[in-house]
């Protein structure tokens, strides 16, 4: 078993940045460092498409998801919608196999922060959901454009929290099969 672990954005695109200046592709990439390292834990063999905070395109990062011939890939990325306007936790897939592991990786999300349940959303318009050969989700962990969100990212605990809740859900999943 091989998860693919994509930190979203990063190097010169940072991607959402909170009212605080807190930059998605940052925050981002601890999550998945820390996913990365509760699955090794777990004897499931993970790899990243960055492990630094360097620019890789949509198409490079399919690239490594696809010649790694991962099982399953997961992006992480923070929401971002005008300051105190939107808040929660959605996850978003494409294909009918994606939402199977979406289902858990969201109720563990919710479970473990308490935050909004935006649910999941179907979408056929996002590059790292249609170019992965194997079953994908992403994961939008919260608004950083909020600022009380912006201020629980910024932490390494909650960071830690979320990679734990991501971590658990897909453990239930591969579990489940």
């Amino acid at each position: 078993m091989k998860i693919c672990i994509d930190a979203g954005h990063g190097g010169h695109d940072p991607g959402a940045c909170g009212p605080g200046g807190l930059h998605e592709s940052a925050v981002v990439l601890e999550i998945c460092h820390s996913l990365a390292d509760l699955l090794e834990q777990n004897q499931i063999s993970t790899f990243l498409t960055r492990e630094e905070e360097i620019f890789i395109g949509l198409a490079k990062r399919c690239e490594i998801a696809n010649s790694g011939q991962a099982d399953y890939f997961i992006s992480i990325h923070c929401n971002s919608n005008g300051p105190d306007v939107a808040v929660g936790i959605e996850t978003l897939y494409k294909t009918q196999q994606g939402k199977f592991l979406a289902v858990p990786v969201q109720s563990a999300l919710i479970e473990a922060t308490g935050d909004r349940d935006r649910g999941l959303k179907h979408r056929t318009d996002l590059h790292v959901l249609n170019a992965t050969a194997m079953p994908a989700i992403l994961a939008e962990v919260g608004f950083i454009s909020h600022p009380a969100t912006e201020a629980k990212l910024r932490t390494a605990d909650y960071q830690l929290l979320l990679a734990k809740a991501i971590a658990k859900g897909l453990i239930s999943f591969l579990d489940e099969k």
